[in-house]
């Protein structure tokens, strides 16, 4: 009996280490599967990302041609553009215009001068000339020049100037007359005379040109003579 229950209990340790072992391999051989399954599984990971990323650097490569050109052609458009300003701007000229008698000039301000003489002598032919842009009527009264136009055309510069200021009239010829203002003056125009506050006519004072415009109801009347 006692060498029965002995050999019972070394086939039952026999068989106990032989359910181990065969426990042992059947884990090892899963450990080894599932780690083959994680490489597979990875290799076709980084396979995929280096695939997008080769996509988007292609599709980057040609968002950077396409803007190269199109700021190429923007440079050479503008370039050509101020080019071609350049040289419209290079034949810009200016020609005087001297009326049938000269052209005036006063500080900032110069206007042609047109004879009144070769007109009827008229009203109508004086409101012409003074009414007509870049024109002043030119005409001779009693010996003395005599320049006239409207204050809003320019001839308002009367107003501002002091003794002792220049004038001039240019020819067509390249001539120049210079003149220097000694009386500058209120007074009314009265159609066939200029006169002061007082009723005394200019054309009776000293002077070589009489120049006269429209101001606070009446005339400002300045008298020049030769510099």
């Amino acid at each position: 009996m006692k060498k029965f229950f002995t050999v019972f209990f070394c086939t039952f340790i026999l068989l106990f280490n032989n359910t181990n072992v065969a426990s042992t391999n059947s884990l090892t051989k899963v450990k080894k599967t599932e780690e083959k399954v994680l490489v597979k599984l990875k290799q076709e990971t980084e396979k995929e990302i280096q695939k997008v990323l080769e996509e988007e650097k292609k599709k980057q490569e040609e968002i950077d041609n396409s803007t190269t050109i199109e700021t190429s052609t923007t440079i050479e458009t503008s370039t050509t553009d101020e080019y071609v300003e350049e040289v419209n701007n290079v034949n810009v000229t200016y020609n005087e215009n001297y009326g049938t008698y000269g052209r005036l000039y006063i500080s900032w301000y110069d206007v042609a001068l047109y004879d009144y003489n070769v007109y009827t002598k008229s009203s109508s032919s004086l409101q012409e000339l003074v009414d007509n842009y870049d024109s002043a009527a030119y005409y001779i009264n009693r010996g003395r020049l005599v320049i006239a136009d409207h204050d809003y055309q320019g001839f308002s510069i009367l107003t501002s100037l002091s003794e002792g200021s220049t004038s001039y009239i240019k020819f067509a010829d390249g001539r120049i007359i210079e003149y220097r203002l000694i009386k500058k003056e209120k007074g009314y125009n009265t159609g066939p005379d200029l006169v002061d506050t007082a009723g005394n006519s200019f054309f009776n004072m000293d002077s070589n040109l009489i120049m006269y415009t429209c101001y606070d109801g009446g005339i400002m009347v300045t008298l020049w003579a030769l510099a």
